[in-house]
């Protein structure tokens, strides 16, 4: 058993998410996300726990993105004491590096 399920989002599925939607009244990657938690939530119940696993320069940014998320869920579809509201925490890692620095790539070569 259990009672929370974090769900990390990195850098890239916070931002290539919206870019998704190809239809203006399409279901959202998140309003889909939270659609498959309600239903593991029929068999046991738990706290949703979403998580922006990202560099330091955008947790401020991709926070706020996932609030944003938690926020039109809400408003659309709605949250219950059978499954509530998610919480949104941030995982900070440092500073992203540059491509040199995360390629190898010998900056003197250039």
């Amino acid at each position: 058993m259990f009672s929370e399920v974090v769900v990390v989002y990195r850098d890239y599925d916070i931002y290539g998410l919206p870019s998704a939607v190809n239809e203006a009244n399409a279901p959202t990657p998140f309003h889909v996300h939270f659609a498959a938690l309600r239903n593991m939530n029929h068999v046991q119940t738990f706290q949703v726990v979403l998580c922006a696993d990202v560099w330091d320069r955008v947790v401020v940014d991709a926070v706020e993105a996932l609030k944003q998320a938690v926020a039109e869920e809400r408003a659309t579809v709605g949250f219950s004491d059978h499954f509530p509201e998610p919480l949104v925490i941030s995982r900070s890692r440092g500073s992203s590096p540059t491509f040199t620095e995360e390629s190898g790539v010998d900056s003197h070569f250039w």
